[in-house]
C-alpha cells in the first residue's frame, strides 16, 4: 500500500494480540478520507482495538498503521497528529468527569489542547447550542440522560476542530430518537467540514446502512469492504443485516434461518403479570409514573423505551427486587411479595449486566443456581446437564464465564434463569452487543419457550427489530407507557413506514408535551436506573451530585 490523499488512513498486515487472544489477524484495509466510514460485527470481534490503534491509543504490535499522511509507529509524527484526531470510547460518557459540569467538561478539554480563554468561550458557546446542551451548561455530566453524555462526549471530542473522528459505538445503549439526533448532529457538522473524516464502530445494521464506505468484521478479519449497497448485492440480501450473516464463515452461518412467530394459544387462568399505578420515586424523582400493564400467560412481552425512561426499574419491581412506592403487582394473581420465595421460583430473571459468579466455572454456576432455587438434590445433576447440553455449553463447562465469547455469556445466563422451570422469564436488554446469528439463536429459544412450554416472556430491548418479534409492544418515556400493542397496530396508528419511525414519532411528541426535547428524560433517571438495588443508594448518590455543586474548585473523585 502506499500513501495517498485518497485514504485517510491504511493499515498493513496489521495484527495484535491479547494474551492468547487474537484480536486482529493479519488486516489490511483502505479507509477513504472525507467519508462516513462503518466498522460493522458484534462485540469482540476487533472493532475497538482497530479503532485504537488508529487514533494512537493502542501500541502496534506488528504490521504499519498509516494515519493523517504518516506512520503511527514514529513518535514524532504520533504526537502531531493526535492534536487533529477526535477519539470517543466505547461507552456512554466514557470521557467525561460525572462531577464537572457540562461547561467545564468541554472547557477542560479546550485547556488541554492548549486553548485560550477567549477563543474556548466562543468555541464551547458554538458546540453547546449546536448540541442543543446550553440550557443544561450548569448540570453536572453524571446527572445526563444517556444520549445527552454522548452529545457532550462530542463537544469535548470538537473542541479543537480535529480532522478525523473516530467514535467507538457512541449510540449503543442509547433509544432510537437519541440515536437519530446524534447522527443529525454529526451530518451538520460534516456539511460545515466536508473534509473530515470520520469512522465509527457500531453493532447497528440501520445505522450503518447510512455510512458511504463500511469494514464488515468478524473474528479480528476483514470479511469485506464497501457501501451497504455493495455488500448487500455481494450476497444478494435485501437487508444489511441479512447480509452481514451471508459474509460470516459456512460454519458460523450453518442452520440459521429467518425468525418466525408462530400464533400464541389464548389461556384462560389468570394473567402472569399485572400491574396497576405502579409507581418508583427515589427522593422527589418519579422513575415509573402509574404504570398499568397485564401480560397473559404464553404471550412474549416487549418493553422499548428511551434511556432511563424507567424499564429495569419496573421489571425490578414486578420481580421483588424493589418494593414500589405506590400501586400494586401481581404475578399468577398473587401480590409480589419479596418474602414469598414459592411466587419468585416461578420466575426467571436475566439482568442487564452480566451477573453470575466469575470465581466459578460455567458448571457450577449451574450447579450453585440449581440449589438456591431448591431444586431438589437427586435432580440437580440431570438438571444442569440438561441445561448444557440444550444452550450447547459442551465444550466450556470447566472454564469461567468470565473468558467466554459474548453469545456464550449470554447462552449460560439464559441457562442459569431457566434452570428451575420458571413460568416466567423476564430478560432486562439481553441481546446488547451480540451477532444477528447468536441474536436469532437467542430469539428461536425464547419462541419456543413461549409457544411450546407456556412460559411468559418480557423482554426490553433497544433494538426495533426485536420488539417486532413480540406478541405486543409497549413504548415507555419519562416513567410512563405511552402507547401499548402489536408492532403493527402501533405502526398503523402512526402511519409510519416501521415501528422505530412510530417510537420515534411519540417520542418527539412526549419531548413536546414535556417541553425540554430528549432533555425532559432527567438524568437523575439514568442514576436511579444504574443504582436500583436500593431506593437509599440513589438517594445518596443523587444527593452527592447535588451537593457538588456547579462551582466547586476540587473534587476528589475528578481523580
Amino acid at each position: 500500500m502506499t500513501s495517498t490523499p485518497a485514504n485517510v488512513a491504511w493499515l498493513a498486515s496489521v495484527s495484535h494480540r491479547y494474551g492468547k487472544v487474537t484480536a486482529l489477524d493479519d488486516i489490511s484495509i483502505d479507509i477513504p478520507t472525507a467519508t462516513m466510514v462503518g466498522v460493522i460485527g458484534p462485540d469482540g470481534v476487533g472493532k475497538s482495538t482497530l479503532l485504537g490503534l488508529i487514533s494512537g491509543v493502542r501500541k502496534i504490535q506488528s504490521g504499519r498503521v498509516h494515519v493523517l499522511g504518516g506512520e503511527m509507529t514514529q513518535n514524532a509524527h504520533r504526537r502531531n497528529v493526535c492534536t487533529q484526531i477526535a477519539y470517543m470510547p466505547q461507552g456512554l460518557g466514557r470521557n467525561l468527569y460525572p462531577t464537572l459540569s457540562v461547561r467545564e467538561n468541554v472547557d477542560f478539554f479546550g485547556r488541554l489542547f492548549g486553548q485560550q480563554e477567549r477563543e474556548r468561550a466562543v468555541r464551547i458557546d458554538e458546540l453547546l447550542f449546536a448540541t442543543g446542551l446550553s440550557a443544561f451548561s450548569d448540570r453536572p455530566a453524571g446527572k445526563l440522560s444517556g444520549g445527552m453524555k454522548q452529545k457532550l462526549s462530542l463537544c469535548c471530542s470538537l473542541i479543537h476542530d480535529p480532522d478525523l473522528i473516530i467514535l467507538d459505538e457512541p449510540t449503543t445503549g442509547i433509544d432510537p430518537l437519541s440515536r437519530k439526533q446524534f447522527w443529525e448532529l454529526i451530518g451538520r457538522i460534516r456539511a460545515h467540514r466536508p473534509t473530515m473524516s470520520v469512522i465509527t464502530a457500531t453493532a447497528y445494521m440501520e445505522e450503518a446502512e447510512q455510512f458511504d464506505h463500511l469494514i464488515a468484521m468478524d473474528d479480528g478479519k476483514v470479511l469485506a469492504t464497501g457501501t451497504a449497497m455493495v455488500l448487500k448485492a455481494r450476497t444478494g440480501m435485501e437487508t444489511l443485516d441479512d447480509a452481514f450473516v451471508a459474509l460470516l464463515p459456512e460454519e458460523k452461518r450453518k442452520g440459521h434461518r429467518k425468525i418466525v412467530l408462530p400464533p400464541r394459544v389464548s389461556h384462560d387462568s389468570a394473567p402472569a403479570i399485572e400491574a396497576n399505578g405502579l409507581t418508583m420515586r427515589f427522593g422527589d424523582f418519579t422513575a415509573v409514573d402509574h404504570v398499568n400493564v397485564t401480560i397473559e400467560r404464553g404471550e412474549i412481552f416487549g418493553f422499548l423505551g428511551s434511556n432511563g425512561c424507567g424499564k429495569s426499574t419496573t421489571m425490578k419491581m414486578l420481580t421483588g427486587l424493589l418494593p414500589p412506592s405506590e400501586g400494586s403487582a401481581k404475578l399468577f394473581g398473587r401480590p409480589v411479595d419479596a418474602k414469598d420465595i414459592e411466587t419468585r421460583r416461578r420466575v426467571g430473571y436475566m439482568s442487564q449486566s452480566f451477573s453470575l459468579y466469575s470465581e466459578l466455572s460455567v458448571r457450577q454456576n449451574l450447579d450453585l443456581h440449581a440449589r438456591l432455587y431448591r431444586i431438589p438434590k437427586p435432580e440437580v445433576a440431570g438438571r444442569v446437564l440438561e441445561m448444557i447440553e440444550r444452550f450447547g455449553l459442551n465444550d466450556v463447562v470447566d472454564e469461567l464465564p468470565g473468558g467466554l465469547p459474548l453469545g456464550v455469556r449470554q447462552r449460560l445466563q439464559l441457562a442459569v434463569a431457566l434452570i428451575h422451570r420458571p413460568e416466567i422469564l423476564i430478560l432486562d436488554e439481553p441481546t446488547s452487543g451480540v451477532d444477528p446469528i447468536a441474536r436469532d439463536q437467542f430469539w428461536e429459544t425464547l419462541i419456543k419457550l413461549s409457544r411450546d412450554d407456556g412460559v411468559t416472556v418480557f423482554v426490553s430491548t433497544h433494538f426495533v427489530n426485536e420488539a417486532e418479534r413480540c406478541d405486543r409492544v409497549s413504548l415507555m418515556h419519562a416513567g410512563r407507557i405511552l402507547a401499548m400493542g402489536p408492532a403493527e397496530e402501533l405502526r398503523k396508528a402512526r402511519g409510519s413506514q416501521t415501528l422505530e419511525e412510530a417510537f420515534i414519532g411519540y417520542l418527539e411528541d412526549a419531548a413536546r408535551v414535556g417541553g425540554d426535547g430528549e432533555n425532559h428524560v432527567s438524568a437523575q433517571t439514568v442514576t436511579s436506573e444504574a443504582s436500583a438495588e436500593t431506593s437509599s443508594s440513589v438517594v445518596s448518590q443523587a444527593g452527592e451530585l447535588q451537593a457538588a455543586g456547579p462551582n466547586r474548585l476540587f473534587d476528589l473523585r475528578r481523580i
